[in-house]
């Protein structure tokens, strides 16, 4: 193995090497990523960072900690992703950093804040998320970029979800597919597409349908099979939910995607509750479950819902009403605001 002396000036070959190795550990580690294959994500996101911070003013530093941010994320180490995200946008610089939109697929300062903005929202700081998504949004458009434009509006229509916010999501969605098209994107993100809009829309068939054309891809997603489960079981189609949600519960164990881990148990309560009303004592359990996972991920705005859903189950209100309460996002999260126009 080859070392190089780093209080020395790099040569250009020198230079260029490293920026041909980080650019294979990018492509590698969204590999494993769409994969669900957590433990090559975790190492190859680790080498990436230790390698670029270890080198003299790299300017992929930042992709490095763009990346720990979204494996952080994906692992529902929340305070972690919004760390490595900030990191991203601190050391953003437009002139140096302006060929990485298409190098790494996003630029990466509008890719950092949409994401931030989904963390900052699950550790509870609600009105931040909205101004840094704000933020995320008018830096995409500015980029000029069809990638970053899409991937700033895919992930503002799942904070709308995050939020339970139709609205939202029905405005996010169509515009990101409409980039999607016009821009000819690969087709699992027709298939985000379809499949937040059928959740804007209460149809989970067109749920089924977006998430079947992400996974003929080959790529691997539990949030949205879990938000499908939710919506089956609402939709009266309950064993149906309940298998899909069990089976995206088992796949967890092996993907370790704890992003949306809380909100899983929390589903699960819902569904055993509308199954049988009379047989609380699972529903209770899985509630109970939902809550120390939250905490334990700082996840505040997920632990609120759970309160709330628990504290209705024991004042004794309804199964019904309490499970609306639960889906609308529970005292103490601040209401929505009007959507921003986007173009």
């Amino acid at each position: 193995m080859l070392h190089f002396e780093l209080d020395t000036p790099e040569s250009d070959a020198v230079k260029s090497a490293a920026s041909e190795r980080f650019s294979a550990y990018y492509s590698l580690w969204g590999g494993y990523l769409s994969r669900g294959e957590p433990a090559p994500m975790r190492e190859i996101a680790e080498l990436f960072l230790r390698e670029a911070a270890a080198r003299p003013d790299c300017p992929e530093t930042l992709i490095a900690h763009r990346v720990s941010g979204c494996t952080c994320f994906q692992f529902g180490d929340f305070a972690g992703a919004h760390r490595h995200f900030q990191k991203t946008i601190e050391l953003y610089n437009q002139a140096r950093h302006a060929g990485f939109a298409d190098r790494f697929g996003q630029d990466p300062r509008a890719s950092a804040e949409i994401l931030d903005a989904l963390a900052l929202w699950v550790l509870g700081r609600v009105d931040e998320s909205l101004r840094v998504a704000d933020r995320a949004l008018a830096d995409a458009e500015s980029a000029g970029h069809a990638s970053t434009m899409g991937h700033a509006l895919a992930y503002a229509a799942f904070l709308g979800l995050f939020r339970r916010n139709p609205e939202a999501v029905a405005t996010y969605s169509p515009a990101m597919a409409d980039v999607a098209s016009r821009y000819d994107f690969p087709a699992y993100w027709a298939g985000i597409a379809v499949f937040l809009q059928g959740w804007a829309k209460s149809r989970p068939a067109e749920m089924r349908r977006g998430l079947a054309i992400y996974r003929e891809q080959g790529r691997i997603w539990l949030l949205p099979e879990a938000v499908l489960a939710e919506a089956e079981a609402s939709a009266g189609e309950t064993d149906a939910g309940l298998r899909r949600l069990d089976d995206a519960v088992a796949a967890m164990e092996r993907t370790e995607e704890r992003l949306y881990e809380a909100e899983m148990h929390r589903i699960r309560a819902g569904i055993l509750l509308k199954r049988d009303p009379a047989d609380t004592a699972a529903g209770e359990q899985s509630l109970q479950a939902a809550i120390a996972i939250a905490r334990s991920q700082k996840a505040r705005s997920f632990e609120l819902r759970r309160a709330v859903f628990c504290e209705a189950l024991q004042c004794g209100q309804s199964r019904r009403r309490c499970a609306g309460r639960a889906g609308a996002g529970g005292r103490g999260l601040p209401a929505d605001r009007p959507i921003p126009r986007t173009h």
